[in-house]
This record gives C-alpha cells, structure tokens and sequence, in this order.
C-alpha cells in the first residue's frame, strides 16, 4: 500500500512540526505503508470543511490512485474525514489511527489487546455522527408506530457495551497487579521502570540486564506489553519492568487505555528514562516523556537518565541534568557505572547487618525469611546466623540480635 503524508503549518501548532512530520512517516513504515508523497500547506486557520484549504484538496486528488491512503498529521473531524473521502474516493485516515493500527499489531498479551481495544473504541465513538451521516434509519416493522433506532444509535450502544466489557476485564487484570505491588511492598522488594520514548532502547536495556528475550526491534512501539524481570546487581536483587513507548501529540484517550500498564510507574521506586542521544530531537523526546509523567502523577519519583546509543556520537553531550549516565547497550558501555548508579539510588539507607537469631525466636527468623533478601544463612547448635540488607527505619527491630564481631 502507497500513502500520501499531509501537514499544515498554521499559527496555533504547539509542537515542532519538522520532527512530528518525521515522525509520521516511521509509523507509515510500521505499518508497511510506502510513503508516494508529503504534501505540506501554510494555513492562517484549519479548514472546518476539509482540514486543508480546497485548492489543495484537488491537487492531492491528481496524485492519487485507487488503492492509495491519505494519512494526516493531525486528528481529522468525522465531518473532514467523510467530505474528503467522498471527493477522493479512497482510504482516508490519520496520525491517532495509525498508531493505533501499529498497537493493534504489536499487542500480545491478553492486557494489551484490551487496551488496545478500549483506545480503538475510544477513538470510534466520537466519530460514529460523520461516518454514519447517510445511513438511513431502521424502519419499524408491522405493528409497530413510528421509526426505528438510527444504526448510529445502534453503533453507540454496541461501542458502550464492548468498552463496559474491556474495562471489567481490565479491572481484574488491574486488581491482579495490585496484589502483586502490595507483596513487593511487603517483601521490600525493590522496582524500577524503563520509560522513554518509543524506539529509544528501553527493551533492548531489559535484555542486556536479564539476559532474556523481550522484543526490541528498530522501530516505533515494537513493545506494547509490561516485561516484568528479576534482576540482581551485587548482592542486591530488584524488579525491573518495560514500559510502552511515548511519542509526540499521543492522544489522552490512549494514555488512559492504557492505565493499568502504566500504574507500574507510578508505583516504582525508581525511573531509568532511556533516551537515544543520537536522535536530532532528543531533546523534544525527553520533554514528551516528561509530560508524560506528570500527566500520571509519576513526576515526583526519582529518575536517573541514561543516555543511550552514544557509540553513534563523535563525542559525548554535556548532559543537562545532575543524574544522568551515557551508555550504550549496543557497544555494552558504563554498565557497570550505570549499576552503581541504580545500587546508590535504591539502597542508599541500606546496611547489610549480620544478626544471630535463637531457635526460641524462631518467629523473628521467619519474618527476616519473609521480608528481606537473605545475603548469607548458617544453622548452629543454638541458633542461626544470618545476614542481609535492611533500611534505617527498620534496622531498630534488629539491634538487639545484631553481632559486633563480624
């Protein structure tokens, strides 16, 4: 399939349009859509009508063919959409419904088909009054008084039963992870998020740490589900999870379908925001990420940067903020620095204490056993030795079984 891109350049845009319209084109790519053409318009003010003004409308309708698609960089009106197909008589759509073709493709788990399905409902309903314009309505049948329901009252009620369904089913998954939160919590376990914009390495970091295929491949949104893996750094073990990309004017509809996925952020004790510094816009990305997460209430939580694909630069950046590291997960460079990091930042009010406990109190054992990762255990006649991590606040349960001489 060959599509045509479309973008106006007008005086109230509140994105960069050089990188948006880049960027339209890679998620033509990841839906193996060959791109004929960009056509690009200055307008004063958006046409109601048609998005673009008319003249323009004719000159695209000259390039086209019949199995071509017209993608637009920006959300079209139901009305916008209608009279444009109309005119041109083949497949308009744009930018929201391309990401979510992309999402439809990539989604795997049960979770992600669901809230892939919730976004596509979401995007749908507002447009079911330009879609179904022409349709006619159902006619009541013998014995029955006055018209029958419009099949766009039809559609509306059919969208609000199937999104009613997807949320029950994405409540159950919800309350499985929450169960799960709260045993990490009880255990002290330790979680960190991989956030960044889409294609930056976020998977790819995950594999190197786990040594474990989760899918990264060069391309937008190549991983839609949360990968959950254990990790252990230097006595330390933590959970690290993979997030869903970020992009440039992702719709609010789709951040909320997929809030389950992202509870997980909100909930970590710490962000590793995985940028590709060799992008010309990195800059742009980390600003989206960021808004991103204060949208969702995760702003708050500490982040380390992690600058990725630094093998592509001549030289390193000065790096703008005090908690950031360059590496490459490609060249495998810094990770022991970018370990350190992760360590300092997470157990910073951590001491591995050594404790002798008597069998008579085996309870408490049984609560070290339960709550913390145990670095070293040995049963003796009387009692057990045991060491591991503990925090400040609650190394006072401890201090009466704690051994001084090593």
């Amino acid at each position: 399939m060959k599509g045509i891109l479309v973008g106006v350049k007008y005086p109230q845009m509140t994105y960069d349009f050089e990188v948006s319209m880049q960027e339209l084109e890679q998620l033509a790519f990841a839906c193996d859509i060959e791109v004929k053409t960009v056509v690009i318009q200055n307008l004063e003010v958006i046409s109601p009508k048609y998005y673009i003004g008319k003249g323009k409308v004719m000159d695209i309708g000259e390039l086209l063919e019949t199995d071509d698609i017209v993608i637009f960089n920006e959300e079209l009106t139901p009305l916008q959409m209608k009279n444009l197909t109309d005119i041109w008589q083949v497949e308009v759509t744009d930018r929201s419904d391309l990401i979510l073709r992309i999402f439809a493709l990539r989604a795997k788990t049960k979770e992600a088909k669901l809230q892939v399905e919730m976004a596509r409902l979401e995007y749908t309903l507002p447009r079911l009054a330009g879609m179904k314009q022409n349709l006619y309505s159902q006619q009541g049948g013998m014995g029955f008084r006055g018209a029958g329901e419009k099949q766009i009252e039809l559609d509306r009620r059919r969208i609000h039963r199937q999104l009613t369904q997807a949320k029950k089913e994405l409540e159950a998954i919800e309350k499985q992870r929450q169960t799960q939160r709260q045993l990490r919590k009880h255990h002290q376990e330790k979680v960190v998020c991989l956030v960044g914009y889409t294609n930056s390495g976020k998977s790819s970091l995950l594999n190197h740490f786990t040594k474990k295929k989760v899918d990264a491949k060069d391309m937008l949104f190549a991983s839609l589900q949360t990968a959950s893996r254990r990790i252990y750094f230097k006595k330390h073990h933590l959970i690290m999870n993979d997030t869903v990309g970020f992009i440039h004017q992702l719709p609010h509809s789709f951040v909320q379908a997929f809030r389950s996925t992202l509870e997980e952020v909100k909930e970590a004790d710490l962000l590793l925001h995985i940028i590709d510094v060799s992008s010309p816009y990195y800059h742009n990305q980390i600003e989206t990420t960021l808004s991103v997460l204060k949208d969702i209430g995760a702003h708050h939580i500490p982040m380390i940067y992690v600058y990725n694909k630094i093998d592509l630069l001549p030289q390193l950046p000065i790096f703008e903020q005090e908690n950031s590291i360059g590496i490459s997960v490609k060249e495998n460079l810094y990770f022991n620095e970018l370990e350190d990091m992760i360590i300092h930042t997470l157990f910073k009010d951590y001491e591995l204490i050594h404790v002798y406990i008597p069998y008579e109190q085996g309870d408490i054992f049984s609560n070290i056993e339960y709550q913390y990762e145990i670095v070293q255990l040995e049963y003796l006649d009387n009692g057990i030795d045991v060491s591991f991590y503990v925090n400040q606040a609650h190394k006072s349960r401890y201090l009466p079984f704690i051994k001084t001489d090593g």
